[in-house]
C-alpha cells in the first residue's frame, strides 16, 4: 500500500502482513538452502544450454546399430550382456531398449534421456563437493568446472557415447561421497553404497573399474596414509575388490561366449602420438576453456586447438600447480591422482582397443576424457580447499580473502566465458539433415506402404551409414525400427513376389530392379526346358557359401516369365517353397537365393497355360530406372 507522508514530498510503502511473512520465509529459505538452490540453478542453466547445443545433433554410426538391436531384441540376458567391441554395458543397452520401444529414432527422447543423466551428474558432483568440503560457497567454483567445461559436450551429442559417459559421471562422485561418509562414520551402509555406485558405473562403462582405485588413493592421501588405509579398512577393500572381480568374471565369460573381437597393441609411434594428443591437445585445453577450434566432419568434431592455446594451457597448468603446491598440503598428490586416473581409465583402454585402428588421431576425440571431469572438479577443490576436519591444510598462510576471491573470480570467469565460446563453436559443426531426411522419408514410406508390399534389402547410402557396420548398414536393419513388428520380420527375409519395392537413396519406397549378371536360355523358344509340370532354372552365378559380412540374407534374383493365362505355380528355392499367383502376359518374379543355391525349381505349372520361364538376372537390389 502506498500513502503520502503529510507535510512532506515523501511516500510511505506499507506491505501487507501476508507479503511480509512470505518475504521473511524466502529470506530464511535462502539462508538455510542458498547453496543448494544456487547449485540447482546452475545445473538447470547448463542443462538448458547444452540441450540447445545437442538439439542440433542427430543419430550417427553406432547409434543406428544400438537402436536396431534394441528394437529387434527382447529384453533378454543375451541382449543386455552382449560385449560390443570390448564394451560391456548392460545398463546402456537397457536404456537403448526402452528408448527403442518408446520412440525409435526420436532424437529428442534419446538425447533428452542422456541430458537428464548428465544433469543428475551435476547434482552428484555437488553432493560430492559438499560432503568432502562441507557446505561452503567456495564449492560452487569447482562445480562450475564440471558444468561448463567443453570436454563434456561432444559425448552428449553422440547417443552411444552418452549412454556410456553420463552414468559414469554420476557413479564416480556418488561413490566418492559415500566412501568419504564411511571413512568419517564407520557405517557399513555407506561402504555398501559406494560399492553399489561402482557397480552402477560398471553397468554402463568399463572405465568404472578405476573408481575403487580412486577411493583408495583418496583414503591414503587424506585419511591416514597407505598402510593405515589398508589396515583399518581391509574389509572395505575386499568389498570393492569383490565387486570388481565379479564384474570381471562376467565380462570375460561373455567375451569368450560371444567370441568378441579383442583389441591390439598399437605401434609405438601411434601409442606415443595418441597419449600426447589426448593429454596436450585435448584434455588440457578443453578443461581450461578450449579448444576454441575444432576439426569437424558431418555432425561431429574433434579438438584442434591452435598452437598458442596449447602453449598457454601448459603455462596456466604449470602456474596453477606451482601456486597450489606452494600453499596447499597434498596439492601435488591431488594433481597426481588426476593424472593417474587419466592413465588408468582414459589412456589404457583405448590404447589397447582403438588406437591400432585410428592411430594417434584418436587422441583428438574428447569423448575419451569426458568421464574424468567429475574427478577434475574434486581435484581442483582439493588443491585449494581443506576437507572437513583436516588439520593444518596449508603449508603457509594463504593470501587474504580479497586476493583469493579476486583472482579466483577472474580465473573462473575467464574459464566460463572461454568454455561457452568453445561450446558455441562446436555447436556450429553439428547437424546432419541428410540422415534426418532419409529416416523421415523412410518412416513415411513404411507407414504408407500396403500391408502386402514386399520390401527387398540393399545397402544404405554410405553418407547415412558406412558399410563398415556390415549387416546394420542394410536398409532392413537400419530402417527396421521404423516398421511394424510384422513388416520388420518380412524386411529381414522378404518372400518371393512378382512385385517388389526397395528404398532409394532418398528413403522412398520405389519399384525394385536387379543389377547383376543376366542369363538368357539358348533354346529355340527362349524358355528354360520343362519336364512335365516342372521347370528347372539354373542360376549361372551361384551365391558363394560364405557371403561377405553385411550382405543381405541372400542374393536377389529376377526371373522373367510369359504366360497366356493367369497361373498359380510353386517356386522351390532350396528346400523352401512359395506359392505364387502370376498374371497373364509378360512378367517377372523377384526372390532371394540363399548362399549355396545354384538353381531353382518352378512346379505345378498348369498344362496348356503356355507358361515360359525366360531371362534370369542374379545380383543386388537397386531402384528401378
Amino acid at each position: 500500500m502506498i500513502t503520502p507522508v503529510e507535510g512532506t514530498a515523501k511516500i510511505r510503502i506499507t506491505l501487507s502482513p501476508e507479503l511480509v511473512s512470505f518475504l521473511r520465509g524466502a529470506r530464511d529459505l535462502l539462508r538455510r538452502h542458498g547453496l543448494l538452490l544456487t547449485a540447482l540453478g546452475l545445473v538447470l542453466l547448463q542443462t538448458a544450454w547444452k540441450a540447445s547445443v545437442v538439439a542440433e545433433a542427430y543419430f550417427k554410426e553406432d547409434d543406428f546399430e544400438f537402436m536396431a538391436r534394441a528394437v529387434e531384441s527382447g529384453l533378454s540376458w543375451d541382449y543386455l550382456t552382449r560385449v560390443h567391441y570390448g564394451q560391456f554395458m548392460p545398463g546402456g543397452f537397457l536404456l537403448a531398449w526402452v528408448t527403442g520401444r518408446l520412440a525409435p529414432y526420436d532424437w529428442g527422447l534419446a538425447s533428452g534421456a542422456v541430458l537428464a543423466l548428465h544433469a543428475c551428474a551435476g547434482l552428484a558432483v555437488f553432493r560430492m563437493l559438499r560432503v568432502v568440503f562441507g557446505p561452503r560457497p567456495a564449492v560452487i567454483a569447482p562445480l562450475l568446472v564440471f558444468l561448463v567445461a567443453p570436454v563434456t559436450v561432444p559425448a552428449l551429442a553422440w547417443w552411444a557415447a552418452g549412454l556410456n559417459t553420463a552414468p559414469l559421471q554420476i557413479a564416480l562422485p556418488m561413490a566418492v561421497a559415500s566412501h568419504v561418509l564411511y571413512l568419517r562414520t564407520g557405517r557399513a551402509r555407506h561402504a555398501a553404497a559406494a560399492a553399489w555406485w561402482t557397480l552402477f558405473g560398471l553397468a554402463f562403462f568399463l572405465k568404472a573399474y578405476a573408481i575403487p582405485l580412486t577411493l583408495f588413493a583418496l583414503t591414503a592421501v587424506y585419511f591416514g596414509g597407505p598402510r593405515a588405509a589398508l589396515r583399518r579398512h581391509a574389509r572395505v577393500w575386499l568389498l570393492y575388490g569383490g565387486t570388481l572381480l565379479a564384474y570381471l568374471a562376467l565380462y570375460l565369460f561373455r567375451s569368450v561366449a560371444a567370441d568378441a573381437e579383442s583389441g591390439r597393441i598399437p605401434a609405438p609411434d601411434d601409442a606415443i602420438g595418441f597419449v600426447w594428443e589426448l593429454l596436450a591437445h585435448t584434455f588440457l585445453p578443453t578443461v581450461l576453456g578450449g579448444p576454441w577450434k575444432w576439426f569437424s566432419g558431418t555432425d561431429w568434431a574433434v579438438t584442434s586447438p591452435p598452437g598458442t592455446l596449447v602453449v598457454l594451457s601448459f603455462v596456466v597448468a604449470a602456474v596453477l600447480f606451482a601456486v597450489t603446491v606452494r600453499y596447499r598440503r597434498h596439492a601435488a598428490a591431488a594433481w597426481a591422482l588426476l593424472l593417474a586416473y587419466l592413465v588408468v581409465a582414459d589412456i589404457a583402454p583405448p590404447l589397447y582397443g582403438r588406437v591400432y585402428l585410428m592411430g594417434a588421431f584418436a587422441g583428438a576425440d574428447s569423448r575419451y576424457v569426458a568421464d574424468a571431469v567429475p574427478l577434475l572438479a574434486l581435484v581442483a577443490a582439493l588443491a585449494v580447499l581443506p576437507i572437513v576436519g583436516e588439520a593444518e591444510p596449508y603449508r603457509r598462510p594463504p593470501p587474504s580473502r580479497e586476493v583469493v576471491y579476486g583472482l579466483g573470480g577472474l580465473v573462473v570467469g575467464g574459464f566460463t566465458v572461454a568454455s561457452l565460446a568453445s561450446t558455441a563453436v562446436f555447436a556450429g559443426h553439428l547437424g546432419n539433415e541428410r540422415r534426418h531426411s532419409y529416416l523421415r522419408e523412410a518412416g513415411r514410406a513404411l507407414a504408407a506402404a500396403p500391408a502386402d508390399a514386399v520390401v527387398y534389402d540393399r545397402a544404405a547410402p554410405v553418407d547415412v551409414l558406412p558399410p563398415s557396420y556390415r549387416s546394420y548398414a542394410l536398409t532392413s536393419r537400419l530402417l527396421g525400427p521404423l516398421a511394424t513388428p510384422g513388416r520388420r520380420v518380412q524386411m529381414y527375409r522378404p518372400p518371393a513376389s512378382p512385385v517388389g519395392l526397395v528404398f532409394d537413396d532418398a528413403g522412398r519406397l520405389v519399384p525394385v530392379e536387379v543389377k547383376g549378371e543376366k542369363t538368357v536360355p539358348t533354346t529355340p523358344d527362349g524358355c528354360w526346358p520343362a519336364s512335365g509340370a516342372a521347370v528347372e532354372v539354373p542360376l549361372r552365378r551361384p551365391v558363394a557359401a560364405g557371403s561377405p559380412p553385411g550382405s543381405p540374407a541372400g542374393t536377389l534374383v529376377r526371373l522373367g516369365y510369359a504366360s497366356r493365362v493367369p497361373v498359380r505355380v510353386t517356386l522351390w528355392i532350396g528346400d523352401r517353397s512359395t506359392a505364387l499367383g502370376l498374371r497373364e502376359g509378360f512378367g517377372k518374379v523377384f526372390f532371394l537365393a540363399p548362399p549355396g543355391v545354384d538353381r531353382v525349381l518352378v512346379t505345378d505349372v498348369p498344362a496348356g497355360s503356355g507358361f515360359c520361364t525366360g531371362d534370369v538376372t542374379v545380383g543386388e537390389a537397386v531402384p528401378a530406372p
